[in-house]
């Protein structure tokens, strides 16, 4: 995939927050062997490019926003740009434009909501519990809730 090179806007481990998405721009995704970069139009991945680093295989479309893994380790960057210059990058990279637009809420933070001790006890209905009991049932009901 062609594109400009320069300073990204933001630069992020893990997930993006909603204020870092660019109107226009693309935001490149650095996570283990895989490099993946996603065209984003209001708040839309119009397109995506993905790059196993190992192996060299690319993939276009769907397959490649498949292959988007993003960890806590992950690298994303983000790019913001001018209409023209989105509008020669879409036409330089056509085979990597998505069907339909996909909304780009994975990339998201997710807020991740207070656990209390007292609820988590109350609803597994456990009266005396040892610490690893709590540290255990605290850390399922997070991974519940999407925590982390």
């Amino acid at each position: 995939m062609w594109l400009p090179s320069e300073d990204p806007q933001h630069v992020v481990q893990g997930n993006l927050k909603r204020s870092h998405i660019p109107e226009l721009g693309y935001i490149k995704i650095l996570d283990g062997g895989n490099e993946s970069l996603l065209l984003i139009k209001d708040e839309k991945i119009i397109a995506a490019w993905n790059l196993n680093v190992e192996s060299l295989d690319e993939t276009h479309e769907n397959k490649a926003m498949n292959m988007i893994n993003i960890s806590p380790e992950s690298r994303i960057e983000v790019y913001q740009l001018d209409d023209n210059m989105f509008s020669t990058i879409v036409d330089l990279n056509e085979e990597c434009r998505l069907p339909l637009p996909i909304e780009l809420d994975f990339l998201l933070e997710k807020s991740v909501k207070e656990v209390d001790r007292g609820d988590v006890l109350s609803k597994y209905r456990i009266r005396d519990p040892s610490e690893d009991d709590i540290d255990n049932l605290l850390n399922d009901y997070k991974s519940k809730i999407g925590g982390r």
